[in-house]
């Protein structure tokens, strides 16, 4: 099986998708929704938030399938896994381009419409980010190696994150028509989405093994809601690491809902969108590299600790943004990025450590995981990621609701009261702080002994990383 770094970057082409996905529904949908549409904050809030908590369900069902598929296919897991993601590809292509396509300029049926075709690019999301994420174990060896390709994928990340923000906002306001705009934007992002996805599909390496009988979960893998409960319960690691993602999720869908409201509402500047996305993405990109080059040295663990209190540090001084030069927000924004940047690529490093860590053949093995659990537990980090992203959006909308936020149709202003611009600013700064307590708790947790002893066991791990790039085949 060859892992090269061209093999790297095909495979940090999924992120893409992962970027998009999060971004444009993410920055567009919830205003797309109140201020194109005039769907009420509390009903737009429902639209996204619905099918996002359906999709911590679905993600579990698919990782579930995902890991019976590799059993029911012997010698063929990576072919199967193949299927899920190039399939998920086309359908969340499609969903995309009808998403932002709503026959009427508004009312009830445009917000059934909207809702319906989230559901289809909900369901498709699912398909392909479990098996692609499951797959970072499957095209790599050892720890080292998983951070360098968790770090191309944050890469790529950001540059999805970067191109849909910066891009996504002016694109709908295209032309004359805001809501012609938005169809031209969900057609664009949905193409570039298939691309992506195809090529991350077929990054899976073909030699891949199928999972041995004798493994501790049923040939290998969760088959039952029980099982998969059972997977994380089993794991305090685990637990810890979703507890990170749970936290950094809600936090980050929070501010990305808000961040067109807050550039319109906060900043009196509705193209300062782009500026904020690209003040976000740049130090992304810039820090990605760092924070590989961190964790060799300090571990994974403490650098994620550090990432979610960049992060929140970050969002926490926005608070102060009607009082401080534009300069000084963006570079509250810029901090936000170099540790959204952190938890990106030692959080999916970690996970990959957690799923390979299950392979009875690497060294390091869980009788408690058992090889063929990938799905499982990427299915898990999903649906907790999905969960964060449902809640935060919800958590912005109902501030909206409750401080009286007046929605409006396509190229009409209005006046907003008081207490909903107060809203806004505190759903991008003091909100998101506040759900990054727990992440900052489990993460400062994910270096105790109980955990693992994490840290040593990466360091040990480079040694295996050697040995494989020489030929030894280590961990085989």
């Amino acid at each position: 099986m060859t892992r090269t770094p061209q093999g790297g970057l095909r495979y940090a082409a999924g992120a893409w998708v992962t970027g998009t996905f999060g971004t444009v529904p993410g920055l567009l949908l919830l205003y797309y929704l109140t201020d194109t549409l005039a769907v009420p904050a509390a009903v737009a809030g429902a639209v996204v938030a619905v099918p996002k908590l359906g999709e911590v369900f679905l993600h579990a069902w698919v990782g579930r399938r995902v890991d019976a598929t590799a059993r029911a296919r012997p010698g063929r897991r990576a072919r199967g896994r193949r299927v899920w993601m190039a399939c998920a590809g086309v359908g969340l292509s499609a969903g995309f381009a009808l998403l932002f396509a709503a026959p009427t300029p508004r009312g009830p049926l445009s917000a059934v419409w909207t809702a319906l075709f989230f559901v289809v690019c909900v369901g498709a999301y699912s398909c392909f980010q479990v098996p692609y994420t499951a797959a970072l174990a499957q095209v790599t060896t050892g720890s080292v190696q998983r951070v360098r390709f968790a770090a191309w994928r944050t890469a790529v990340y950001g540059l999805a994150v970067l191109a849909c923000g910066a891009l996504a906002p002016r694109i709908a306001r295209h032309g004359t028509g805001q809501r012609a705009g938005y169809a031209v934007a969900g057609v664009v992002f949905g193409v570039l989405v298939l691309g992506a996805a195809l090529t991350a599909a077929f990054s899976v390496p073909a030699d891949a093994p199928a999972a041995p009988a004798d493994t501790a979960v049923d040939a290998g893998g969760p088959v039952t809601w029980r099982q998969q409960v059972a997977l994380v319960r089993g794991s305090v690691r685990l637990r810890r690491l979703l507890g990170v993602q749970a936290g950094q999720s809600v936090a980050t869908a929070m501010m990305l809902a808000g961040a067109q409201y807050f550039a319109t509402y906060g900043l009196h500047d509705a193209a300062a969108t782009s500026v904020l996305m690209c003040c976000l993405v740049v130090p992304l990109l810039a820090a990605a590299p760092v924070w590989h080059a961190a964790c060799r040295r300090g571990g994974a663990a403490g650098g994620l600790a550090v990432a979610v209190c960049l992060f929140g540090a970050g969002a926490l001084a926005l608070g102060a943004a009607s009082v401080v030069p534009r300069a000084v927000v963006y570079g509250c924004v810029a901090v936000c990025g170099v540790g959204y940047a952190g938890m990106q690529t030692l959080g999916v490093s970690l996970l990959g450590d957690l799923i390979a860590a299950g392979d009875p053949k690497r060294p390091g093995h869980d009788r408690g995981t058992g090889m063929g659990t990938g799905g499982g537990t990427a299915g898990a980090w999903s649906a907790v990621e999905a969960a964060g992203t449902a809640v935060g959006p919800a958590v912005f909308s109902v501030l909206l609701a409750l401080t009286g936020f007046v929605a409006s149709a396509a190229g009409r202003s209005v006046v907003q009261p008081g207490a909903a611009l107060a809203a806004i600013v505190c759903g991008v700064s003091v909100a998101p702080a506040l759900a990054l307590v727990p992440a900052v708790v489990c993460a400062v947790r994910l270096r105790g002994p109980d955990s693992g002893n994490p840290d040593g066991r990466e360091r040990g791990d480079q040694d295996g990383d050697r040995q494989v790039s020489a030929g030894a085949g280590a961990g085989r």
